[in-house]
Formats: structure tokens, sequence, C-alpha cells
């Protein structure tokens, strides 16, 4: 992926967000032409991963698109005898990494600042990061 095309990726999943998508929605949504699947079932799947998991306790909705992503990119969907759950696993895990190292935490209260009153990342810069390192990861073949 080049970086003209992540940026566009950028600009479209801070669009999304812009116009009421939460984060989960806006990064998973702008990747929708890469895993096949039509942005009505992608929005649906990930509305529950907003706002840390529903609660902001839980893990950043834009970064936890990478799960989701994950596993429709990397998935052989054999129902009889699943084979792919490590190499889903791996891919999630390192987004996770990555951007665990970039933004010093994965869980939404912190990188708001919700107790600290100094946020990490405001969510617009979460999402940009997240479409970023998914797109690296992922889809940067």
């Amino acid at each position: 992926m080049t970086k003209d095309s992540i940026n566009s990726r950028v600009a479209l999943a801070l669009d999304k967000h812009n116009k009421g998508y939460n984060c989960a929605q806006s990064v998973a949504c702008s990747f929708c032409d890469l895993v096949d699947l039509d942005e009505g079932a992608v929005f649906r799947i990930t509305e529950g991963l907003g706002l840390g998991m529903g609660s902001t306790d839980g893990t950043c909705g834009a970064i936890s698109a990478a799960a989701i992503l994950s596993g429709l990119k990397l998935s052989t969907c054999n129902l009889e005898a699943p084979n792919s759950k490590a190499d889903s696993y791996r891919a999630s895990k390192a987004c996770m990494d990555a951007f665990k190292e970039q933004n010093k935490s994965l869980v939404c209260r912190e990188l708001k600042g919700l107790d600290t009153q100094q946020p990490l990342r405001p969510c617009n810069d979460c999402i940009a990061d997240a479409v970023k390192i998914i797109a690296e990861r992922l889809f940067n073949e």
C-alpha cells in the first residue's frame, strides 16, 4: 500500500467518524473493499466495539478493528476444521503491539485521560494511527 493510499484511508476513516461512526466502525469500514464485505455488515459487526468496548474500560475501538479485519482477511472459513486462528491472532497481536508501543496504552479511558486529565491520544489520532498500522501490517502486500 502506498503512502498516498494509506493517507486516503485515514481521510476516509476520519470522514466516517465525523459522520457519527464510532472509532471501530470508522476504521473497519475504511477497509471494506479489501475484505470483500458490505460496509453495512462491517458497520453492524463493529458497533459494539466503540467507546472502548462500550465502556471506556476496554480496548480502544479504533485499534480493536484490527482484530475484526485480521479475521476477515486471514480466516480460511474452514468450519469443519478451523485452521487459521493462529494466523489471525498473530496479525491482530502485531497491530495491537504496534499501537500500544506508539500510544503507551490500548485502553480507551487511558488514551482519553479520563482519570488523569492527561490524554495520551485523542480519538481522531487513534483512528489515524490504527488505519496506518492496519494498512502496513495487514494489507501491505
